[in-house]
């Protein structure tokens, strides 16, 4: 049963993340009148299909892309589909910039996915950190449960009993007592902590043992959170876009120059399932939305790569065929596309490899 949830939810966030994309493609080339004879989602035989006023919306046997057949593309100059389409509603027949926006929108979809999967996730379950040291949670068997701290505790002053030094507490950091160069011989503590608890002020005598592994004194609590304000909402949805997006880029120029060490730890459709797995057996739906985001930030950015095949590069084609003033030879820009989609298929293949070896192994 479980596998078989796994299975539906990762064909829901995949599928989602290709229709949105697809579907960016498909709207921007609706508004420039350009002709579309198909929407597909997935490649491969196809398992469904409806003919609409003049496109047929079709979903295919493997759900790992899509695409649109545009008139004037040139891939379709063999689809009797595209045979009597007036060349002005051809791709041909538009100007460079609707071209780009044509090739540009499924990418510009896919970050407003993120954008507001992110958003709807911070401004329902969005937490911050409070501004004072205030207990959140506390775990068991620490010194914090042995000596009596709670939760809703706000800690204002920590006394090193061996060395007389007094830590005015401020912040949650301010209780990162390794810092201050505490350390002993005994590798253990001895600290009284005062603390605000129902504006009734108390102390509480503690001994820390010091956990080498992690650097830290232990007093094995975590620190209080709020909920975003509708402003924090949208700023944090901003800075967590802008950090899924430079990680991206940040692994595909290590990919550029690191290939032979980084392409190993590349994951295609089989990684992905897994990880997608792996999140649903939580039970947080909210890990869910921001693997959703995550995997929709990534897919946009890599259709932005200058590589035949993707949007990246049939957007460097319409640049450098605006500079020059004139069309690059079809011939040329199929042969370099079917170059391109070949990689990008023995990249795939090549991944999904590592992927089976990796869960079986």
């Amino acid at each position: 049963m479980q596998t078989l949830i796994n299975i539906i939810v990762f064909l829901l966030i995949l599928g989602s993340i290709i229709i949105i994309h697809e579907l960016g493609h498909f709207l921007a080339a609706k508004f420039f009148g350009v002709y579309c004879a198909q929407f597909s989602i997935g490649f491969g035989p196809k398992i469904w299909s409806k003919k609409g006023k003049e496109t047929e919306y079709e979903l295919r046997a493997l759900p790992f892309g899509g695409f649109v057949a545009m008139a004037g593309e040139e891939d379709q100059a063999e689809n009797e589909m595209m045979k009597d389409v007036p060349f002005e509603r051809t791709l041909k027949g538009i100007k460079a910039y609707q071209k780009i926006i044509i090739f540009a929108a499924g990418v510009f979809m896919n970050f407003i996915l993120a954008i507001i999967v992110i958003f709807g996730v911070n401004i329902t379950s969005g937490q911050l950190p409070v501004n004072v040291a205030q207990v959140g949670s506390i775990s068991a068997s620490s010194p914090a449960e042995k000596y009596g701290l709670q939760i809703g505790d706000i800690i204002t002053q920590v006394d090193v009993v061996e060395t007389g030094q007094t830590i005015l507490v401020s912040n949650y950091e301010d209780l990162d007592l390794s810092k201050n160069n505490l350390k002993t011989e005994t590798d253990s503590i001895q600290i009284r902590m005062t603390i605000m608890r129902n504006n009734d002020k108390k102390e509480l005598d503690m001994t820390l043992d010091y956990q080498s592994e992690s650097g830290i004194y232990v007093i094995g609590i975590t620190q209080a959170t709020r909920s975003m304000s509708l402003a924090e909402a949208i700023q944090y949805t901003f800075v967590f876009f802008g950090e899924m997006s430079i990680a991206i880029f940040v692994a595909i120029s290590q990919l550029i120059t690191q290939f032979s060490k980084t392409v190993t730890q590349l994951s295609g459709p089989a990684g992905i399932y897994q990880i997608t797995a792996e999140v649903t057996e939580t039970g947080q739906i909210v890990y869910l939305f921001n693997l959703l985001a995550m995997l929709s930030v990534n897919v946009g950015i890599f259709n932005l790569l200058p590589i035949p095949g993707l949007d990246g590069c049939q957007i460097l084609f319409v640049i450098v065929e605006k500079i020059i003033g004139r069309e690059l030879p079809e011939k040329l820009k199929l042969a370099l596309q079917m170059i391109g989609l070949a990689l990008v298929m023995f990249l795939m293949i090549f991944v999904t490899y590592q992927d089976i070896t990796r869960i079986f192994g």
